[in-house]
């Protein structure tokens, strides 16, 4: 009986925990390209890996960093 909780959970917590690591990647992936810029507070699509870029609503040398959500 034990072996038979102990299995179902541990399915229950891999399935959960592969659910939450692609949740995660989506994430990443749909972020990677979105850019602040600190100054207007404009947020803006840029494709290539350059850096710095130029906020299109400013006109300001934006350096990439990571968005945080609130």
């Amino acid at each position: 009986m034990a072996l038979i909780l102990i299995t179902v959970l541990g399915g229950l917590g891999m399935v959960w925990t592969v659910k939450v690591w692609r949740e995660r990647r989506r994430e990443r992936r749909l972020t990677r390209d979105k850019v602040v810029c600190p100054v207007c507070g404009e947020v803006f699509t840029h494709l290539e890996r350059s850096s710095p870029v130029t906020c299109p609503a400013c006109g300001r040398a934006v350096e990439r960093q990571a968005l945080l959500d609130i």
